[in-house]
């Protein structure tokens, strides 16, 4: 054990910050920086000493026989995959998807047993692994490793891992998730490895320097995930992420959409920074060409000018953005607000964009904006009018396809003035009802299973609008008066 070193105790990892005695008391103790808050007891005094410093409630002095300090990464290679011994022994085999398989041994030969160090896919997830070993164990015995997963091991040095990574020549993908490597030094880069092209990050505290010094190392390296780190994005010097598509910065405390600009000559294809504070977007011309699918579901965009700004994005067809305090009705309005204000977008959190919905979305698009419209219109200065011409350049396009939209919202004054009477036809049947213009067409359902027998599940409901279009009813949740039904109207009933 050292300064610096991680530990575990059962479920919980730690970092050393104190070795040696503490007054008043007798023998050796370790001073513990705990990483789940309030795991400890202080905040590295005692007796009104400082011995450390960490934040209150996550030190602790330990004894050491307490704490595990990890074992090597061969030693562990050795016992998970190639250390068996005797006749009738038992082995774990990892398979294709990762789950292992425990096999008795019968007859086999030490060679037919070593096999099991050559898989592709090495799973070696919570084995308190801390130091690498035995490097010529390790070089000959994953000569065909292509993924490696280290997740929530006791590695607190980067340069450790690249020199493992060094003794897998053919490694593409590794995790390292929960390795606390934020304090350790990078050697400087020398030889590169060309094979390594996606690396899982998430709570190694790297800082964006160390990043950048890991990454020389990888002239290949495609997918970045370091979700959970606080980053602080610096420049990038020239090479540094020559292959780089795909960065995923969630949980990194991103306030600003300017934050980002040091990825944006990157050539990225996907950006991931949900979870975050962004409040507003302000895109350059030029940036981000090649960026084609971000996802900004739940941070703080609160204006459509932002929305409006993601049309710069020339290559944007993929969009997450869920959980934007953008509007505050229906999720499934601000869903296809966004589809009209994007109309490049083809799949709009997590959902193909259909050309139904593209229709259903450019209605509802004229009627939320039209009071907006009118003002801009009747303003008078030429600046409110150049405001709504930038924020809504498809407007005079939805004019001439659907016309001017209503001016003023209808005013109802009693329930009367809300029930119309429709038709509700099923095959060689039809039926008279009279239904209020707020009834859910979840209710309409219901009213057609009760006269037909038809479950809800298996109905098929339109209508054919004055213009001769026909109208699907295809959302459960929407009311009549969503989709103009008006009074007389025959709403078809299909299975």
């Amino acid at each position: 054990m050292k300064v610096g070193c991680r530990v575990q105790v059962g479920s919980y990892y730690g970092l050393i910050r104190y070795l040696g005695p503490v007054d008043g008391t007798e023998g050796e103790w370790v001073g513990v920086e705990w990483d789940d808050e309030g795991r400890g007891k202080h905040n590295g005094t005692h007796n009104d000493k400082q011995y450390f410093s960490c934040a209150e409630l996550q030190g602790s002095f330990v004894r050491p026989h307490k704490l595990h300090a990890g074992v090597s990464f061969s030693d562990m290679l050795a016992a998970r995959y190639t250390d068996v011994s005797g006749q009738g022994g038992e082995m774990n085999i990892l398979n294709k998807d990762n789950s292992s398989t425990r096999v008795e041994l019968i007859g086999l030969s030490q060679a037919d047993i070593n096999r099991a160090a050559y898989l592709e896919n090495l799973v070696m997830r919570e084995e308190s692994i801390s130091s690498i070993g035995d490097v010529e164990y390790i070089r000959a015995g994953c000569t065909g490793s292509v993924n490696l997963d280290l997740s929530l091991n006791l590695f607190s040095e980067l340069s450790d891992i690249i020199t493992l990574l060094f003794l897998m020549p053919k490694l593409e993908c590794i995790h390292l998730k929960g390795n606390v490597l934020g304090v350790s030094s990078v050697p400087e880069c020398t030889v590169q490895h060309t094979s390594l092209t996606r690396v899982y990050l998430a709570g190694t505290g790297l800082s964006w320097h160390q990043l950048s010094q890991f990454a020389a190392f990888f002239p290949n390296l495609q997918e970045i995930y370091i979700s959970g780190s606080a980053l602080t994005l610096g420049e990038v010097a020239p090479n540094t992420f020559p292959s780089l598509k795909c960065m995923d910065l969630q949980n990194s405390g991103l306030t600003r959409w300017d934050e980002l600009a040091p990825l944006a000559t990157l050539g990225l294809q996907s950006l991931i920074v949900s979870n975050n504070s962004i409040v507003s977007i302000a895109v350059q011309e030029g940036e981000w060409a090649q960026l084609e699918c971000i996802s900004l579901d739940n941070n703080q965009v609160s204006t459509w000018e932002s929305v409006a700004e993601l049309r710069k994005l020339a290559s944007l067809r993929t969009l997450r953005m869920r959980s934007n305090p953008l509007i505050t009705g229906p999720a499934l309005d601000m869903r296809l607000l966004i589809v009209a204000m994007l109309p490049d977008v083809t799949k709009l959190n997590g959902t193909p964009v259909s050309a139904n919905e593209r229709l259903q979305a450019d209605f509802l698009y004229m009627k939320h904006f039209a009071q907006d419209y009118y003002r801009s219109i009747d303003a008078i200065f030429t600046t409110t009018k150049e405001s709504f011409e930038s924020l809504h350049p498809r407007w005079p396009q939805l004019m001439k396809e659907y016309g001017e939209p209503a001016k003023e919202k209808p005013v109802i004054t009693s329930i009367k003035q809300q029930a119309i009477l429709v038709k509700l036809q099923c095959g060689d049947k039809e039926y008279e009802k009279k239904l209020l213009k707020t009834t859910l067409i979840k209710n309409v359902q219901l009213i057609i299973q009760r006269l037909t027998k038809i479950p809800p599940k298996d109905q098929q409901l339109s209508w054919t609008d004055e213009d001769g279009e026909v109208r699907d009813l295809d959302d459960p949740s929407r009311a009549l008066e969503y989709y103009d039904i008006i009074q007389d109207c025959i709403i078809v009933v299909s299975t």
